[in-house]
């Protein structure tokens, strides 16, 4: 940009737009004075726009303008690129906060903690705190906590450096969630859940045995779901209840998100050999069609659920039910997804430093 000119952008719905006149263009929409780089939202997926730029200086007429340049805008998650190996250790989650910076935070065994902008350029963090394996890294909304082995808790504040916590547990966690607030919940062997708010954490009252193997929060409600079908709920974090899941699969996997379809939130649960469950308040739950597949790691809902799992499978719903296989690049197996607001894209992580992005 040159400072001393002001940008105009014109675009429509349409194959091409006329960059000597775009006002002439039927149905043009501009914007005046706009800055790089410029978003442009509230376009439809999968519609064809053209755009075009000129610029001006002291009020005066605008120049020729770029030649046009058509789009087709769609949902992020149906092409995915592989990235170089971040080594020969597993990671086992991937997060995305806001603080030290609009990052991705990937961690996994022996301590691993690796952090990203984009996660494309990734960089190996010190991590002092612990050599333990990491399950579960997740942002809070006002600080960062991973769990893993022996029940190993680490806090940070910005992303960089990490303390360790006393947990109340020497159980493996293996997957943890926030209420976005300041409350966390860690899940994990033998039905053990710890909550807190990342620097004090207790341990809840035990409502199974079987180990828990993921969690997640939506609609003021905690569901945990685990071996032989358990699944659990709770609105405070602190008194869970069993509710029926119709399945005797290790869920592995659950989200909260929206069924386009039909406007409505909804839980979305899956597991070992393809197992998918969905309920709209996550009490009640109702089996989906299986997919083909040997197990379900990861769920995530951004602009669609993206689930991951072995085998790099990788697929994509906008409506929670309905669920369309994409490609991967890889045939690792895949242990987590997460949503990147700052590409508006998506990132996964897996066995022996996979990582994919997806734009």
């Amino acid at each position: 940009m040159d400072s001393n000119v002001e940008y105009w952008a014109f675009f429509v719905a349409g194959p091409s737009i006329s960059s000597d006149n775009p006002t002439s263009t039927t149905g043009h929409i501009n914007r005046i004075n706009v800055i790089s780089p410029l978003v442009i939202t509230g376009l439809s997926n999968g519609t064809t726009y053209a755009f075009t730029v000129n610029g001006r200086t002291h009020g005066g007429p605008g120049g020729t303008g770029t030649p046009s340049v058509a789009a087709i805008p769609r949902l992020a998650g149906g092409t995915w690129k592989l990235g170089s190996s971040l080594g020969a250790s597993d990671l086992n989650a991937v997060t995305y906060g806001t603080l030290g910076g609009n990052i991705l935070l990937a961690v996994g065994a022996g301590g691993k903690i690796v952090s990203s902008p984009d996660g494309i350029t990734w960089t190996t963090q010190t991590n002092a705190a612990s050599a333990a394996d990491l399950n579960s890294v997740v942002f809070g909304g006002a600080s960062y906590v991973a769990a893993g082995a022996g029940g190993v808790i680490l806090y940070s504040a910005d992303g960089l450096t990490w303390a360790a916590q006393t947990s109340g547990t020497t159980n493996p966690i293996y997957s943890m969630t926030s209420n976005g607030a300041s409350t966390f919940v860690g899940v994990g062997a033998r039905g053990t859940i710890v909550y807190g708010n990342g620097t004090t954490w207790s341990v809840a009252a035990p409502a199974t045995a079987n180990d828990l193997l993921a969690v997640t929060y939506g609609n003021g409600r905690f569901v945990a779901v685990g071996a032989a079908g358990t699944l659990l709920t709770s609105t405070d974090a602190v008194t869970w209840t069993p509710v029926a899941s119709s399945t005797t699969a290790n869920l592995k996997a659950v989200a909260y998100g929206i069924n386009a379809t039909t406007a409505t939130f909804l839980f979305v649960a899956g597991g070992a050999n393809g197992a998918l469950l969905t309920s709209l308040d996550g009490v009640t739950w109702t089996s989906s069609s299986s997919l083909p597949v040997t197990g379900i790691n990861s769920l995530i809902y951004g602009s669609q659920f993206v689930l991951a799992g072995d085998a790099g499978i990788i697929y994509t719903s906008t409506d929670g039910t309905s669920w369309q296989a994409q490609s991967s690049g890889t045939t690792n197996n895949l242990k987590a997804v997460a949503r990147n607001l700052t590409t508006m894209g998506y990132s996964a992580v897996g066995a022996s430093g996979t990582n994919l992005t997806a734009y």
